[in-house]
């Protein structure tokens, strides 16, 4: 905390600012709160971190019921996002500084400084067929992101096939349940201190099939086929207090007790149930790495399974498994030797606490815990001929402080029997704490603090800017 006492002058100075150099994965697409005329937080607890309804959003090829009628389910429209509503485009903007203290304290500190600025498209393009594309620059480079086109309910059946540049871990605890990825996790971390090293949480070219079972959300009810019961209310129909009818008859349905679990029961789109399955097949290495050329099999070779067991309306515990082939090259275009790996672990998250309307009509649970751990191997990560035994796990708390602001305290930590093979100057143990606030649903400002517990002290404080439209 030294650090911050001496460098105090410098935090008055800085307007706006960024976590570290690396870039945050975002999926925020403003567009689909224009298409719908409702709020972002329809679908994020806080962006980027979706609830239970984007979720499923997503699951579903970005379709939610009675898509055929884009509005049905009416909910406050947000005035912040303004482009025209038929362009199915969103844009982002990450920007800032960070004050690094130089590691093992000898050295100067340095301040790090980035603009990322992320162009997304993504919609449902037909029935049950969506898409996703991402383009982020960075320092004047270009580098493409994730890139899916996704096939929903084969068969008339909860099966959905995902074509193209995939996260590997996207259904496990990952960008979408982590409020920030500060990339000091086991997910996160290079490993093969040369040329291109793996990381997991990279995206890579290749095809994934993934279904629910005991889900809610069918496809009839995606598709807004009658399912019996009371026939359906007239489009844009009122209650007797003046209320939207799907508004009005959700939150009635939400009024069964004080059990915070029985909110859950009040739309279908708002609950996670039975099981999420998924195999994936995928090329060795990631189209945006800008060096793919070292590929020693630039065919399939990477394999990854998982299933995810939902409880308590949107909370999951999940087991996932990886193995593939890297190459290891140590000059840049000079394909080296084959580095084959696998890995597996747990994962979980859990949403607590009495529920509260973070907008009219969409209620969060306050607290959410998450977990993960993960455990390997490597045969030749540093091209040395050396294998490479690995483990590491985190653990995060998430807080809904209130509806415009979000706090959250996270410890990684990574062993090994080489710590050396993992990219140079990465944080192995360590604690990262931050609060952000939403001055709008598209504009939020913060700041973060990261504590290395390891000998290094590599400590790293900043204030981060996003906004998306």
């Amino acid at each position: 905390m030294s650090f911050l006492k001496h460098s105090a002058w410098i935090v008055p100075c800085i307007c706006i600012i960024v976590l570290s150099s690396t870039p945050t994965k975002s999926s925020a697409i403003p567009y689909f709160a224009r298409k719908y005329r409702t709020t972002c937080s329809r679908c994020h607890v806080a962006v980027p971190k979706l609830n239970t309804f984007g979720k499923n959003f997503q699951l579903h090829g970005y379709q939610q019921p009675g898509d055929a009628k884009a509005g049905k389910i009416e909910f406050p429209e947000d005035k912040n996002v303004t482009l025209p509503e038929n362009i199915p485009i969103a844009m982002m903007m990450e920007n800032g500084v960070a004050l690094d203290r130089a590691a093992g304290n000898q050295g100067s500190n340095s301040i790090n400084s980035t603009t990322v600025f992320h162009i997304f498209g993504a919609d449902s393009i037909a029935p049950d067929i969506g898409f996703f594309g991402e383009l982020a620059n960075q320092g004047g480079v270009t580098d493409v992101g994730k890139i899916s086109l996704i096939f929903s309910h084969l068969g008339n059946q909860n099966i959905f096939g995902q074509v193209g540049n995939l996260d590997m871990v996207e259904h496990g605890v990952t960008e979408h349940d982590l409020f920030a990825r500060t990339g000091y996790g086991i997910q996160d971390l290079g490993l093969g201190a040369l040329g291109s090293p793996f990381a997991l949480s990279a995206q890579r070219m290749g095809v994934r099939v993934y279904g629910l079972i005991g889900s809610d959300v069918t496809p009839d009810l995606i598709h807004a086929k009658p399912t019996g019961g009371e026939p359906a209310k007239p489009e844009g129909a009122k209650s007797e207090d003046g209320r939207p009818m799907a508004l009005a008859d959700s939150q009635k349905k939400g009024k069964k007790g004080a059990d915070e679990d029985e909110m859950d029961a009040a739309d279908p789109m708002d609950s996670m149930k039975g099981f999420l399955w998924e195999v994936g097949l995928y090329n060795s290495t990631n189209l945006s790495s800008g060096l793919a050329t070292q590929t020693v099999n630039p065919g399939p070779s990477d394999y990854q399974a998982r299933i995810n067991a939902y409880f308590s309306g949107d909370s999951f515990i999940g087991i996932a498994g990886y193995t593939g082939l890297q190459s290891v090259a140590g000059i840049p275009g000079v394909a080296g030797p084959a580095n084959r790996y696998k890995m597996f672990g747990p994962d979980f998250s859990y949403y607590f606490g009495k529920p509260f309307e973070k907008v009219q009509g969409v209620k969060v649970k306050p607290f959410n815990l998450l977990g993960g751990y993960l455990t390997g191997e490597a045969a030749n990560p540093t091209g040395a001929g050396t294998s490479v035994a690995f483990h590491g796990y985190f653990a995060e708390l998430d807080y809904a402080v209130s509806p415009k602001s979000m706090a959250f305290i996270r410890y990684d930590k990574v062993d090994s029997n080489n710590l050396g093979a993992f990219m140079p100057g990465a944080i192995v143990e360590g604690i990262t704490a931050n609060y952000t606030y939403y001055i709008r649903t598209n504009f939020w400002v913060g700041a973060e603090y990261t504590h290395d517990l390891t000998t290094t002290k590599q400590d790293m404080f900043g204030l981060v800017f996003d906004f998306a439209f």
